[in-house]
C-alpha cells in the first residue's frame, strides 16, 4: 500500500465507524463532490459495518448526513478491483501495463454492467479513485461479453 494521507475529518470518520461497528478501517475517503464517505475495511469486516438488518450503516449515514460506501480491502489487486465494484458481480479482472501505466479491465456479467457503472458513473468513479490510491492504477475499464 502506498503512502495514504487522510484529513482530520477522515480520521474522525474512521473513529466513528470503528466505535459503532467494531470493524477496522484501512482507509477513508471523504468524496465531497458526491457527498459520500468511502470506507475501505479489513477483509470480512463488511458485515460488521452493515450490521444486523442494516442498522449500523443506517446509523452511520444518519450521523454523517452522507452516503456511506463500504469496500473490502485485499492484498491482491484483482480481488480489490472486483471489491470496488460490489455488489456488481465480476467475471474476470485483467491487468495491462504499457509504458509504465497500469490499466485494469474488469469484465462483468452483462446484466450487472449498469450496477457496476452506477448512477451517473458513481461506482466506476469510486473504483478508479480507490485503484489509483491503493495500487497506482491509471485507468479502470468495465466491459461485458457480448
Amino acid at each position: 500500500m502506498s503512502n495514504i494521507r487522510m484529513s482530520q475529518e477522515e480520521l474522525n470518520f474512521i473513529s466513528m465507524l470503528e466505535g459503532l461497528s467494531g470493524a477496522l478501517a484501512v482507509d477513508c475517503i471523504w468524496d465531497k463532490n458526491e457527498s459520500r464517505v468511502i470506507f475501505i475495511v479489513r477483509r470480512n469486516d463488511t458485515g460488521k459495518v452493515i450490521g444486523r438488518g442494516g442498522i449500523t450503516i443506517r446509523r452511520l449515514r444518519e450521523h454523517f448526513q452522507k452516503q456511506v460506501d463500504i469496500v473490502e480491502y485485499s492484498d491482491k489487486l484483482e480481488v480489490f478491483a472486483s471489491n470496488t465494484l460490489a455488489p456488481a458481480k465480476t467475471q474476470s479482472v485483467e491487468i495491462l501495463e504499457r509504458s509504465g501505466k497500469k490499466t485494469v479491465i474488469i469484465t462483468v456479467i452483462p446484466k450487472e454492467k449498469g450496477k457496476a457503472i452506477g448512477k451517473n458513473g458513481r461506482n466506476i468513479q469510486r473504483s478508479r479513485l480507490l485503484m489509483k490510491r491503493h495500487y497506482g492504477v491509471n485507468n479502470v475499464i468495465i466491459q461485458s461479453p457480448v
